[in-house]
């Protein structure tokens, strides 16, 4: 009979119970079976069907009742059994061999679906923290679903923190993300932070508020006033000044950098993805830390100087090259490293980290730490992709998996400076050449029969000479004089020399702490490539 009720609960009551009920419990027997078969032909034919069910927040919310009915009618069925059986007129050791056999049987059925239903509540509650299907404070905005353009979804993912030593969020990371709507296949294009002179489409009210003249944030419809004007304060500066133009969205600084990303990579931003680097770690924990190939050492820097060139303290530690599970703190630092290399390094490092995280998603890591998982995730993302939608890309997450990513990046070594001598990418890059790079890459276009230019031209500032790169303090000179002539002879290299160690290159940094330009230069030529990964 226990048996009997695990597969079709409320049958023995059919067979046992008052005959004025007795086909309401055979009726709910059927009703289960019936839905339960639907469910799993449904979800095995089409998981996407499934997807859209467990992510939908009114579709979740009548699953997670239909489970909770499922789980309190196992447990009705099951304790109104030992009625049927005369439970207390069993013998002792028919008693212990019922309740051996009855606890598990609950646990199997009842306690299942009533921990189903929990882990679809927690990730209900999630996804509508995180994909909220209004947008705004104090307005209520309605984004309507996605539609493929060209075929492929287009998302910027953006990355960076608003820690106290900032003046609102900063994304240090830039990353457009274009999928391919029905296979999965994808690419995806970093844009370094400090790119100036960004522009913006015709349709954009930004480039109206920035085409008066007036030089305080940009001239002729591009932001560019200079240091301060690069494409990583584009976010906060427009959601401190100019929010106003963009009161029929929830946040405008997402919105302008889509809008300026769409310009500099000729396709169109559709959503976006913001992540808090500061909390990504423990996410990358809770999956059991990333693999890497990494191609050469990082150093995880010190604590940052108080002083106007941006230094810092030596190195913490480095992480070393080769094949690698880091850590979420490692690989936190990993992609956001920039010490005596550039920010182009750093860019191929964190698309890296972003396509082993996504080779690396293990469904059972997934399920055992589930609740954690989801939880890290309200911290850590935002989005205005809706929740309705969500299932969907899922899907194509999982189809990606399987597909080569292609990878372009608006600097070295991908592009780099056609200035005679100048081996950094200057910060007004040649938004042309970007764009036809970008179409080459999708399809769009054939190759040129003639080999491009590797580089960007520069455009003239204010006075009509051409800028100048500007890099960070920890970032090589572009200019190659001001690298010294040669390396002196107790200086190792690369290819000749002691063989690099932690403590080796722990020295050499402590010693350009100290002022040592020799060290420092040897530190800017062993760091050059550190940006060479792959996934593990």
């Amino acid at each position: 009979m226990l048996l009997l009720n695990t597969v079709l609960p409320g049958a023995v009551h059919y067979l046992r119970g008052p005959s004025k009920v007795r086909w309401f419990f055979l009726g709910m027997a059927a009703l289960i079976w019936a839905a339960g078969s639907y469910l799993a032909f449904s979800a095995l034919s089409n998981r996407v069907w499934m997807f859209n069910l467990v992510t939908h927040p009114v579709a979740s919310m009548a699953l997670i009742i239909g489970l909770l009915v499922v789980s309190a009618w196992y447990l009705f069925t099951f304790l109104d059994l030992l009625r049927l059986i005369r439970f207390k007129q069993l013998s002792s050791g028919m008693k212990a061999a019922t309740i051996a056999l009855l606890v598990p049987l609950l646990v199997l059925t009842s306690g299942s679906t009533a921990y189903a239903a929990y882990l679809l509540n927690v990730s209900r509650n999630a996804l509508v923290d995180i994909l909220p299907e209004q947008q705004g404070t104090g307005k209520t905005f309605t984004k309507p679903l996605l539609t493929p353009i060209d075929g492929r979804y287009n998302i910027l993912m953006m990355g960076g923190d608003a820690g106290s030593d900032r003046i609102g969020r900063r994304p240090d990371s830039i990353m457009a993300i274009s999928v391919d709507a029905t296979t999965g296949a994808t690419l995806t294009v970093s844009i370094p932070r400090n790119l100036q002179n960004a522009p913006f489409p015709d349709n954009s009210p930004m480039k109206a508020a920035l085409s008066n003249g007036d030089g305080v944030d940009g001239t002729d419809g591009a932001f560019n006033c200079g240091d301060q004007c690069i494409i990583g304060n584009l976010y906060s500066k427009v959601n401190e000044k100019y929010a106003d133009l963009y009161s029929n969205v929830g946040d405008p600084g997402a919105q302008a950098m889509m809008e300026s990303v769409s310009a500099i990579l000729g396709i169109t931003m559709q959503a976006y993805v913001i992540a808090d680097m500061d909390n990504f770690s423990q996410l990358i924990d809770l999956m059991g830390g990333v693999k890497i190939n990494a191609g050469n050492w990082v150093p995880i820097s010190g604590e940052a100087l108080d002083n106007v060139g941006g230094g810092h303290l030596p190195p913490k530690d480095w992480i070393a090259p080769g094949p690698q599970t880091l850590s979420g703190y490692q690989a936190l630092w990993y992609a956001r490293s920039r010490e005596w290399t550039t920010d182009y390094a750093r860019n191929q490092r964190q698309q890296c980290i972003v396509q082993a995280m996504i080779q690396q998603m293990n469904p059972l890591t997934l399920f055992t730490k589930f609740t954690d998982i989801v939880k890290a995730g309200t911290k850590i993302i935002e989005s205005d992709v809706t929740t309705a939608q969500i299932g969907s890309f899922i899907d194509l997450a999982l189809k990606s998996q399987s597909q080569p990513v292609k990878k372009l990046i608006l600097g070295p070594p991908d592009m780099t400076s056609n200035v005679p001598g100048q081996t950094d990418f200057p910060t007004y890059p040649d938004f042309a050449l970007s764009r036809q790079k970008v179409a080459q890459l999708l399809g769009k276009t054939a190759p040129s029969t003639t080999k491009p230019s590797t580089g960007a031209a520069t455009t003239p500032n204010s006075n009509g000479a051409a800028p100048a790169s500007t890099p960070s303090s920890n970032t090589p000179a572009s200019n190659p004089a001001t690298k010294p002539s040669s390396t002196p002879s107790t200086t190792p290299t690369k290819s000749s020399g002691p063989t690099l160690t932690k403590d080796y290159l722990q020295g050499l940094a402590v010693a350009a702490y100290n002022g040592d330009l020799n060290a420092k230069n040897t530190l800017i030529e062993l760091m050059n490539n550190n940006g060479s990964c792959t996934p593990g």
